[in-house]
């Protein structure tokens, strides 16, 4: 470390020395005079009688790391902090105070430092990239948007120099007609200078062409933003679907029965059927027995027959009721989100199961995957709510899976005895099942792999490795 001596104040060594501070003047020699630089107008070194000073570069340089860094430090040289004002030359300043100069000189300290606006939106930017598209691409795009912010810095918009603008074309105004269209087929003379002064007669019209038809223009909507969606239907429970449609019916009843009461509404003829005859008829009943049966049945017929036509009316066609179940099936507007359930299998070797799983998937619209090994197999479908209740009810339910182990006909009785042992175990459980925001697989697909790690490649490409890693560790207790 460098220490500048400052003549007026010696050192403590001085006095212990025994030397005053005039001697250690005395022994001090005076600095010589620095040299002068002088250069020519090329920039070149000259000494004073103006010739050119030629310095020889050094050519053995030292390229070694370590040597470098040596001779930056020894060139490096750390001075003293110094005091701007000194204190002993201030005409207030007490000795007595016990004031120490080498306390007062310490470095100065670092001042708080506020962050630069924009860094954490930089910093949430780039781990964004990062995630998204890779390292390697996020700092490609780093660097590509670092260049565009640098051109549009560089460029002062007041410098650019601005071209003489085209002239706008403006779109011709329409001539104003002397007669408007409407009113051309109406006016005898089609002009409107007849009517001037505002007096209409019938001899101006053409009263032929008045008619009660009134044209209505095509009303057309202004330009605005759409309309928010409308809110999702509340689900109700079958209890509350019964009670509300039982008030509506009896609202409506009720309205109709005050409308007959005004007399807006014909009040419904009694229905007379053969068992209750003598009850709505009376004595009118025994007058002509044989003709009032035989009104009462053409009757009775009658209502038969439009009950049938009101049924056939609503009767839907074959390519109507596919789509309504269709519709139930796969377009439920109170379930948004994606249904997922995770099945764990022993084994899935046998072609007619492996048809089942795979036909019944295709056939209520899921999606997901079927991954087979030799020691398990793992199925993943994703979809509707109702369509996962099908299939699950298919895998746990309909297939017996302990029969559904496959045969290999070569082989002896014995191996057919151990396949049909270790056919008992055979079982599919479910793993899991939750909702999920989107699917993550745009089709059911099979994939028949030989190792574990291939199996599981084939989840870490769709972004759900966890659902193999599920069924690994998933026991049955």
């Amino acid at each position: 470390m460098g220490y500048r001596q400052d003549p007026e104040f010696p050192t403590i060594i001085n006095y212990l020395l025994g030397q005053t501070p005039t001697e250690t003047m005395a022994v001090q020699q005076k600095p010589a005079k620095a040299p002068v630089l002088r250069v020519d107008a090329l920039g070149r070194e000259i000494d004073e009688h103006g010739n050119v000073i030629s310095v020889t570069k050094p050519s053995n340089l030292s390229t070694l790391k370590v040597n470098i860094n040596k001779q930056k430090k020894d060139a490096f040289q750390i001075l003293k902090p110094q005091l701007e004002v000194n204190p002993e030359e201030n005409p207030h300043f007490d000795p007595r105070m016990g004031i120490d100069k080498n306390k007062i000189l310490r470095p100065k300290r670092m001042s708080f430092q506020f962050v630069e606006e924009g860094k954490w939106t930089r910093d949430a930017e780039s781990l964004k990239l990062r995630s998204q598209f890779g390292e390697a691409k996020a700092r490609e795009l780093k660097v590509k948007q670092a260049h565009l912010a640098k051109a549009r810095d560089d460029i002062n918009p007041n410098l650019i120099e601005v071209s003489e603008r085209a002239p706008r074309k403006e779109k011709p105004k329409e001539i104003i007609p002397d007669v408007e269209w409407w009113d051309a087929a109406v006016l005898t003379n089609g002009v409107y200078g007849d009517i001037a002064d505002g007096a209409i007669t019938d001899s101006d019209l053409k009263t032929e062409k008045l008619t009660h038809y009134i044209e209505h223009p095509r009303p057309i909507e202004p330009p605005a933003e759409a309309a928010p969606p409308p809110p999702q239907p509340l689900k109700l429970t079958k209890r509350e679907q019964k009670k509300l449609r039982t008030q509506r019916r009896l609202a409506k009843e009720k309205e109709k029965q005050e409308m007959i009461r005004q007399g807006l509404l014909e009040p419904p003829k009694a229905k007379v059927k053969m068992s209750n005859l003598m009850k709505v008829l009376g004595s009118e009943a025994t007058q002509d027995p044989t003709k009032l049966e035989k009104e009462i049945r053409t009757a009775a017929a009658e209502r038969e027959q439009a009950h049938t036509d009101r049924n056939a009316a609503r009767k839907l066609t074959p390519a109507e009721k596919r789509e309504k179940k269709e519709r139930k099936l796969f377009d439920d507007p109170t379930t948004i989100e994606t249904i997922v359930s995770v099945y764990k299998i022993n084994k899935l070797s046998h072609p007619k199961t492996r048809f089942k799983v795979e036909m019944n998937a295709r056939e209520n619209r899921l999606t997901g995957c079927s991954v087979m090994t030799d020691e398990m197999s793992v199925v993943v479908v994703e979809g509707k709510s109702k369509a996962i209740k099908r299939y699950g009810k298919l895998m746990l339910r309909r297939i017996n899976w302990a029969e559904a182990v496959k045969k290999d006909e070569k082989e002896g009785e014995e191996e057919d005895d151990d396949e049909e042992e270790n056919g008992g175990n055979n079982k599919c459980w479910l793993v899991w099942q939750g909702s999920v925001a989107k699917p993550s697989f745009h089709r059911f697909l099979v994939q028949e792999c030989l190792t574990e790690s291939a199996a599981k490649k084939v989840f870490t490409d769709a972004g759900v490795a966890h659902y193999w890693d599920l069924a690994v560790n998933y026991t049955e207790d």
